[in-house]
């Protein structure tokens, strides 16, 4: 699979989420903050794109949504195309581990010393390596889930994170669902390197998935906020009475948009808000 890079220079850390989420709602793989990693001595946000996600529409997308929201100086977009390189040897240099609730995420070349759950996880160009305040939610909040015997269904999975820590915190089984190759591939790598390969179907993402009616525990979904009101009513379905919906992937500022969404589909009670960075989680329950 070919890659190319799209380079943009801001500082804002606000800014940044607002154009981190645009970027997954527009074919955005994967996005690094430049000014958190150890790569090189640039600023800003680096996000990855699939060459068949066609470049200028990309960036002409990317053009009119920094003019509707009115970001001066942001027209300037540095794009290049990706060699082929040793992801496993560029995330050496900047992961460490991660605490996350009752959950310690670890790179699988590393050993740690820690009383909490461990996590292994191959880090690639799939999202969720345990870095983003969005994982990091999830995670906190699957660590106060009793899922013993429970069946769980984690939509968009990436890199299989959140549905290993559903195994690792008692779940029956896991359905993990992507519509990426490389996501599909990466999951299956974590499950088999944490053990857990026999309590986790992967799978890519089809009309049958939500099929099913009342079948599930819980569902997990950290997406972009678009994609959630697209899915929530097959959330609603395939998820049992009484069963959880955990929810990230969402702008603080954009909760009131969520919360709209959940009352116009009705038959979904709240039941947790929590918040990190910029970013927050939706805990909530059918009737």
């Amino acid at each position: 699979m070919e890659w190319y890079s799209i380079d943009i220079n801001i500082s804002d850390e606000i800014l940044k989420d607002v154009i981190t989420e645009f970027a997954f709602s527009i074919g955005c793989q994967g996005i690094e903050d430049l000014d958190e990693t150890t790569f090189e001595d640039t600023t800003g946000l680096r996000l990855f794109f699939e060459k068949d996600n066609n470049p200028e529409t990309v960036i002409g997308k990317l053009k009119v949504f920094f003019r509707d929201k009115d970001m001066e100086g942001m027209s300037e977009i540095k794009i290049e195309n990706i060699p082929k390189m040793d992801w496993r040897e560029e995330w050496k240099k900047s992961y460490k581990p991660i605490d996350a609730g009752k959950f310690i995420v670890v790179p699988s070349w590393q050993t740690v010393e820690s009383d909490k759950i461990k996590i292994f996880i191959e880090p690639k160009m799939a999202f969720g390596t345990g870095t983003h305040e969005t994982t990091k939610l999830m995670l906190e909040q699957i660590s106060k889930l009793e899922l013993k015997g429970k069946k769980v269904f984690d939509a968009g999975s990436g890199s299989g994170i959140l549905s290993i820590g559903s195994v690792k915190n008692g779940a029956e089984i896991v359905t993990a669902v992507d519509i990426d190759e490389e996501s599909y591939d990466n999951c299956r790598e974590n499950a088999e390197l944490n053990g857990v390969f026999d309590k986790i179907i992967v799978k890519f993402t089809n009309e049958k998935d939500y099929a099913v009616k009342d079948e599930y525990d819980v569902v997990l979904a950290n997406i972009n906020r678009k994609v959630l009101e697209e899915l929530l009513p097959n959330f609603k379905k395939i998820v049992k009475p009484g069963g959880i919906i955990l929810l990230s992937g969402i702008l603080i500022d954009d909760n009131e948009k969520m919360y709209k969404r959940i009352q116009e589909i009705g038959g979904l009670k709240s039941d947790g808000y929590f918040e990190m960075g910029e970013w927050c989680c939706m805990k909530l329950i059918k009737i």
